[in-house]
């Protein structure tokens, strides 16, 4: 079992500062709290693909009309599993495994099959020593090519001769979709926590001197249901498990009128936060309004670097209230917002 460690919300982590004219930015790595809530007792999770036609004619069928390659849904499927797996694994809370083979159910992409019997849930939990199972039970994806011709300025010749001259331009347009449906099982509760469609939109394209050589260049169908197959698993491995995202935080450089702004940039650039913000908090009350609001800006920003959202708030509430600083009133609900998630991750975390 995967040992489970409580982050904070900012597990901070700087990664880099970026310098511009007159601001700083520093990436921070924090934990994102996930948006289905999920007992707090889970921490095993079972993904199924149950996408296999119940008559193996109707899948036939459905592949000559959809232009399928065999085995092509199948494949699809595997990569959402995949990636979700790949992505959920990352998380602190969960362990994930994957079921072995299929199971059928699949509806075509109309509708939910019957939800599985909660004997066979428990089953397979026990098979596969899970507590909640992840079921895509519906697949369905298409892929629409469409052609033209353009005219393109191209470049020939060199040096004295260099010239620009108009030529035709072949193109290649793709446009993919995937629609999968997913049921969370949770075999502890005995209840379906999530049941929803989740879809994926794309384009691709490709340009050549002639119509066979841009359809060549054009990424094809299957690889392109992969991609987007990839991309949904991702996105629904972020529904279900509390993940590490990155977040930018700016703050002020430096001020020819209160150098003492810039005094402390150079020590939260070398990592030292705690007394970057001594620093500016020295230089308040001999700056005038603006870049005392700036000034306490930056302090909020430090105190989030350490940790500390409620100092961190404080500041910044200060910057705005106090200064007029802009960018502290719309610092102040980032920072209310991430003590919101902060809550919720610890909930999900226990």
């Amino acid at each position: 079992m995967k040992t489970i460690k409580l982050f904070s919300v900012f597990s901070l982590i700087l990664i880099t500062l970026v310098s511009c004219s007159s601001t700083r930015r520093v990436q921070l790595s924090l934990m994102r709290p996930a948006d289905i809530h999920l007992d707090s007792r889970i921490e095993r999770i079972l993904l199924l693909d149950r996408t296999e036609p119940e008559k193996k004619a109707l899948g036939i069928i459905e592949g000559i009309l959809t232009g399928e390659a065999p085995y092509e849904d199948k494949a699809a499927v595997q990569q959402i599993i995949s990636s979700i797996r790949n992505e959920v694994q990352v998380s602190p809370r969960f362990t994930v495994n994957s079921a072995s083979g299929r199971i059928k159910g699949n509806s075509l992409g109309s509708a939910f099959p019957p939800q599985l019997p909660w004997s066979t849930i428990n089953s397979l939990c026990r098979q596969y020593d899970a507590q909640v199972i992840v079921s895509v039970e519906i697949f369905d994806t298409d892929f629409i090519i469409t052609q033209g011709k353009r005219r393109v300025k191209k470049t020939v010749g060199s040096g004295d001769k260099k010239r620009e001259i108009e030529v035709d331009e072949y193109f290649a347009e793709g446009v993919g979709n995937v629609k999968i449906g997913i049921r969370l099982y949770d075999n502890i509760n005995q209840t379906i926590v999530d049941e929803q469609f989740l879809n994926n939109t794309n384009t691709w394209q490709a340009a050549a001197d002639s119509k066979a050589g841009a359809i060549a260049a054009l990424i094809s169908k299957s690889d392109a249901t992969l991609e987007l197959g990839r991309r949904v698993g991702r996105d629904y491995a972020y529904k279900i498990a509390p993940l590490p995202i990155q977040v930018a935080r700016t703050y002020y450089r430096k001020s020819k009128k209160a150098p003492i702004l810039e005094q402390g940039t150079r020590l939260a650039e070398v990592g030292q936060w705690s007394d970057a913000i001594e620093t500016w908090k020295t230089g308040i009350s001999q700056a005038d309004e603006k870049r005392a609001g700036r000034l306490c800006y930056n302090i909020a920003v430090g105190y989030e670097v350490l940790g500390d959202l409620d100092l961190a708030l404080e500041w910044a509430q200060k910057a705005y209230s106090q200064y007029g600083n802009k960018l502290g009133r719309n610092y102040v609900r980032i920072l209310q917002d991430r003590k919101v998630s902060e809550a919720r991750l610890k909930e999900q975390m226990k």
